[in-house]
């Protein structure tokens, strides 16, 4: 009787600890997905907000083309910038992704900065104003490019270390691009009568960059 007692006891032991396992595993599995598909949302909203300010710096570019013109700046010296710009948003318009966009955009940044260099030492104040607008929205495209990149960083090490490269791909998560902002530059343009003078890139301390 004892022994029966006992055997009986011991089954239904196993069976309520096999069923706790299984229930910790299910919990444990759903738990790390939504960890993954938590993390990748974020990352999505990072991204939305580097597009964002990408697209407002694209909508300020115009009014410095047309200050510039108004300061007496040569034309040569304005048409990179167009292009850089014409560039840039043809592919966006693509829908390229933020990594394969990197190199125009960082394009931009540099024809931005050359044409700005430092425009405290202006004297045309519609200039000044819209590029130091500028300065402020590279500064501002810098913080969510980092944002991003650290969280993209985060985002592909959850999808290539085990075991939560497990959980990720059960979540359908997977490795995203990073999007490579060259170090802004310091500045190297002197304004002389209203004119910017932009120094040659042989004369610059180094790469002209976003």
């Amino acid at each position: 009787m004892w022994v029966g007692a006992l055997g009986t006891f011991l089954r239904v032991t196993v069976v309520a600890v096999v069923i706790g396992v299984i229930v910790l595993l299910v919990l444990s599995t759903r738990t790390a997905m939504r960890r993954a598909q938590k993390l990748r949302t974020r990352h999505r909203d990072s991204l939305r907000l580097l597009a964002n300010e990408l697209d407002d710096r694209y909508d300020l570019v115009p009014a410095l083309i047309a200050a510039s013109a108004g300061a007496g700046v040569e034309r040569s010296r304005i048409s990179p910038l167009v292009g850089a710009r014409t560039l840039a948003i043809a592919m966006r318009d693509q829908r390229l992704s933020l990594g394969e966009r990197a190199a125009a955009e960082n394009t931009l940044s540099a024809t931005l900065h050359e044409l700005i260099g430092d425009p405290d030492q202006g004297t045309h104040w519609p200039f000044i104003r819209v590029a130091r607008e500028l300065q402020n929205r590279e500064v501002r495209i810098a913080g969510a490019a980092r944002v991003h990149n650290d969280l993209a960083h985060e985002l592909n090490r959850t999808v290539s270390s085990f075991p939560s490269s497990v959980f990720a791909k059960l979540a359908g998560v997977t490795a995203v691009p990073l999007f490579e902002v060259a170090p802004m530059p310091e500045p190297v343009v002197a304004v002389d009568a209203g004119q910017p003078v932009v120094a040659t890139a042989d004369e610059a301390s180094g790469t002209v960059a976003a």
